[in-house]
């Protein structure tokens, strides 16, 4: 009997530890909607990506330029690639049309963050089929 118990004790230790890219990914999203394409980048990614930051910045910037001003923000769909990837989407609902985005996010031994981005105004460069082909 303690046998089992210990074993459940480390299963749901394990489950606790595990870090999930949903909440980040939502905070993001809040954050952008808040405060800008900086607020989000720094929500997502460490100091130590200065590169992959400005770039990111920078297509937003292009992307969001010219559709208004933020209204709200959704994650949705949310899909276990393996035991260490998300596959996380969402979507940034502007004055004038939605941006639509797809991230991954990986975790490994406690650490866990972003492993790539994108974004686009049509959801079929970034949903699934079976949401980008539902009928409205």
């Amino acid at each position: 009997m303690k046998k089992i118990l210990f074993l459940v004790c480390i299963v749901v230790a394990e489950r606790c530890l595990a870090l999930d890219g949903v909440e980040t990914f939502r905070a993001g999203l809040q954050a952008f909607q808040a405060n800008g394409p900086d607020a989000l980048l720094r929500t997502w990614y460490s100091n130590d990506e200065q590169e992959q930051i400005a770039n990111l910045k920078k297509r937003f910037i292009t992307q969001t330029s010219n559709i208004g001003e933020v209204v709200d923000t959704e994650v949705f769909a949310p899909k276990e690639i393996g035991r260490h990837i998300q596959r996380l989407y969402g979507v940034i609902y502007f004055q004038k049309r939605p941006l639509w985005l797809r991230a991954e996010y990986y975790t490994i031994e406690g650490h866990g963050g972003f492993i790539s981005l994108e974004f686009s105004h049509d959801a079929r460069d970034i949903l699934p089929l079976e949401i980008s082909d539902t009928p409205h």
